[in-house]
Parts: C-alpha cells; sequence; structure tokens
C-alpha cells in the first residue's frame, strides 16, 4: 500500500472532539534496521511492538492541522512531552502529539480502578504536569501508522499506540476513500464499526486529568 496524504483537517468528529491519534514528524520510531523518523517509514517496514515482536506497516497515512483550527478551538493544539517528562530517559527526546494520542501507563494512580497493570492514556490527559504542555498554534502535520492490529509500538524510547481502526478512524477511512486499507481489513466488502480492538484498555480522559 501507498502513503497516503488527506486533505487538512479539523480534526473534529461529530460531537466535536479531537480524534487524530498519532505522531508528528521526526518521532523515532524503533525498527529492524533502528530508529527510523516516522514520517520516513515505508509500508513493509517492520517495527518493534510490544507484544507482536517485529510487525509490518500495512499502511502510512499524513493530514494536517491547521493554525486558524488550533486557533479557533484551542483544545485542538498538539501536546508537547518535553525529554524525560515521562520518566528517566522517557521520552528521549521532546516529543508533540496529538492530543488523543495513548501513551502505554504503568502509574498505580492512574490504574487504581483498575484490576490491570498497564492501560492507554491519552496525552491530553497528562496536561499540567511538568513538561507536559499544548504548543502554540502552528500548521502541523500529523503521520498515522497502521498495523494488522491495534499495537504499542517503541516511539522517542516510550511505548505509545499505534493509529487504530476505531469506529471513528473507519468512517474516517471510509470518507476518505481508502478503499485499499478498507479491503484489507473487510475483503468480503463488510464494513463493520470496528476493524480493531484496542490492545489496552483506553482510560478515559475524564478519569485521568491531572
Amino acid at each position: 500500500m501507498q502513503i497516503r496524504t488527506t486533505p487538512e483537517t479539523s480534526g473534529k468528529t461529530g460531537r466535536g472532539e479531537n480524534a487524530v491519534t498519532c505522531f508528528t514528524p521526526g518521532t523515532m520510531i524503533t525498527t529492524t534496521t533502528g530508529r527510523c523518523a516516522v514520517n520516513h517509514l515505508q509500508p513493509g517496514d517492520r517495527v518493534l511492538t510490544r507484544d507482536s515482536g517485529f510487525q509490518p506497516v500495512v499502511w502510512i497515512g499524513q493530514r494536517t492541522c491547521s493554525a486558524a483550527t488550533q486557533r479557533s478551538d484551542p483544545a485542538q493544539a498538539p501536546i508537547l512531552i518535553r525529554a524525560g517528562a515521562l520518566g528517566p530517559g522517557l521520552p528521549a527526546q521532546d516529543m508533540i502529539v496529538s492530543p488523543r494520542h495513548r501513551f502505554l501507563t504503568t502509574d498505580p494512580a492512574l490504574l487504581s480502578a483498575l484490576n490491570e497493570t498497564e492501560a492507554l492514556v491519552e496525552a491530553r490527559a497528562l496536561l499540567g504536569r511538568p513538561g507536559i504542555s499544548r504548543t502554540a498554534p502552528a500548521r502541523q502535520t500529523y503521520v498515522h501508522v497502521l498495523f494488522d492490529r491495534h499495537e504499542i509500538i517503541l516511539s522517542d524510547n516510550t511505548w505509545s499506540e499505534s493509529f487504530r481502526l476505531d469506529r471513528i478512524n473507519t468512517q474516517a477511512l471510509i470518507q476518505d476513500r481508502e478503499t485499499q486499507v478498507l479491503a484489507h481489513f473487510a475483503p468480503q466488502g463488510d464494513q463493520p464499526a470496528e476493524l480493531q480492538p484496542p490492545a489496552r484498555t483506553c482510560l478515559p480522559c475524564r478519569d485521568t486529568a491531572a
């Protein structure tokens, strides 16, 4: 499959939520050949995952979010995570992600209501912690990395999620007419509401706000 760039987007769902979950250019992803900037990944490259070893990339997508959109809706501004903000060497460098991009957490304070040792937490839920803040409005490119299943991958030395075909993202691909991707996951032409279950429990943002 080819790398595809979709038109500039507000990143909103019908409910007005910022639904884009992805990396930004320069994020370093661990592959079989070493660390590679996410914007240089190609379909077929094998990326280190937490659960499945090295897995091939199925599809790479890109879209942009304008500065005007971020000014009109500040909740859509990307999240800056300074080097070391998540722990020593985590991330290894300053990292910018979309507000709803999720990171793997083992923090007991966040997991107290769950009978689990790991979960996924949105970047926006970490706002207010030292070294984590929204960026100033500026045109931003987002990069999606899709696998056969939802994966947790090593990005800037932190474990965070791949692009997941949940209900919102599946509908976005249908609207963008990404027929090759949809056919890969639903070869009979069926379009289920959700093509990929989450790799871990996804913590609701309201329950994890700092």
